[in-house]
């Protein structure tokens, strides 16, 4: 009877053993030939997610049985990482009042008049300043106060004929090393992705990207022509905001009208600022169809750019350098210098990453031969 219980035991065991091994196998088996394009957990405790997000950051997720992804979190943090970036305007406060020991003046940190954010480590700032505050605003009657307490003096307003929209450029007093936002570029915008819309630190909200689109029809070579369309919010106006991604890069600015401006639009702007020139935007004087948003009947190119005439019916400026290139209507441009013309590279885009006294070369085909140009910007005026 003992010798029956001992083969009985060592009969189980031995099931057990080969049951692991088994498993073992079956789960390497799947991994490696049946799921292999699949996401699965792992067989040790980390995550590496480079392999299915291979355009974004690498993310290790060690011991994956915590991790509880939070959304309310993510956007929690993000605005929280955004705080040094930003100041709050007030109005000066009078030396004398400030200065009274028995009923000293002070700002009240939560109740600015508008807020900005930090454009440049030495001090340049954007905001959307109310209208009535825009119109006649003189930087000496107004200080900027930081997230540490810091308060600086304002000691110039940048010309902002040439930034569009309802937007003030002005410079913090002996400012150094102040924590920048990077701008996000075209191709990381993705639909669907969430944002975070901020009117001021105490107003923040998440939205997604519904849209990125052109504006319709015929297109100036000289215009951002480029709009995001963002969900809006019931309860609250989108008007004189940021938005962010989640990784708290710029991502638009939103001003009196409600309209969303991408941040790389304004990439000449950001470009000039940093080298602390005056910011001009470049000139080239000529109406287009993007043909990668438009299907003509006589012809069957999909990207491109027709030289076509607007409502006025002028395809090409008058003295302007595509007049002097030669340029005119019925030109299909399809390089600027190495760059394609296409959906991701629309011209205007490419022209504003250039600056006045650029010198190009534009590829383009006319009555089906291929012709170069070579165009020297000018200064939008």
């Amino acid at each position: 009877m003992s010798a029956h219980k001992h083969r009985l035991f060592y009969f189980l065991l031995l099931a057990l053993v080969c049951g692991l091994l088994a498993g073992v196998a079956g789960e390497i088996i799947t991994r490696a030939y049946i799921f292999k394009d699949s996401f699965l957990p792992p067989l040790s405790g980390d995550i590496n997610l480079s392999d299915w997000l291979s355009s974004r950051s690498n993310l290790v997720i060690s011991d994956a049985r915590k991790v509880v992804v939070s959304q309310d979190l993510k956007v929690a943090e993000t605005a929280a990482s955004l705080k040094p970036s930003l100041v709050g305007i007030f109005k000066a406060l009078n030396p004398k009042t400030a200065a009274d020991a028995t009923k000293p003046a002070y700002y009240s940190l939560n109740e600015p008049l508008f807020t900005g954010l930090i454009m440049t480590t030495d001090g340049w700032v954007l905001a959307a300043a109310p209208p009535e505050l825009r119109k006649n605003f003189v930087p000496a009657n107004y200080v900027a106060l930081t997230s540490d307490r810091k308060v600086y003096a304002l000691d110039q307003v940048a010309d902002d004929d040439n930034l569009p929209g309802d937007w003030l450029l002005f410079h913090l007093t002996n400012a150094s090393n102040l924590p920048v936002k990077k701008i996000v570029a075209r191709a990381e915008l993705s639909l669907g992705e969430s944002l975070l819309v901020i009117k001021d630190p105490r107003t923040v909200w998440p939205t997604t990207l519904v849209s990125l689109a052109k504006t319709g029809g015929v297109l100036s070579s000289d215009a951002l022509n480029e709009r995001l369309v963002v969900n809006e919010s019931g309860e609250v106006a989108l008007e004189n905001s940021l938005v962010f991604d989640l990784s708290g890069n710029l991502a638009a600015l939103i001003g009196d009208t409600g309209e969303v401006l991408p941040a790389f639009s304004l990439d000449y702007y950001w470009q000039n600022l940093l080298k602390q020139k005056p910011a001009t935007r470049p000139f080239l004087g000529l109406n287009y169809l993007d043909l990668s948003a438009v299907k003509l009947s006589a012809l069957s190119d999909d990207k491109g750019a027709l030289v076509y005439p607007a409502a006025n019916g002028v395809a090409v400026l008058k003295n302007s350098p595509a007049a002097a290139a030669g340029l005119k209507a019925g030109d299909i441009i399809t390089w600027v210098n190495n760059q394609e013309i296409n959906a991701d590279n629309d011209l205007s885009q490419l022209i504003a990453g250039h600056n006045p006294g650029d010198d190009l070369t534009l590829t383009y085909r006319r009555s089906g031969q291929e012709e170069t140009a070579t165009v020297k910007l000018a200064e939008l005026k």
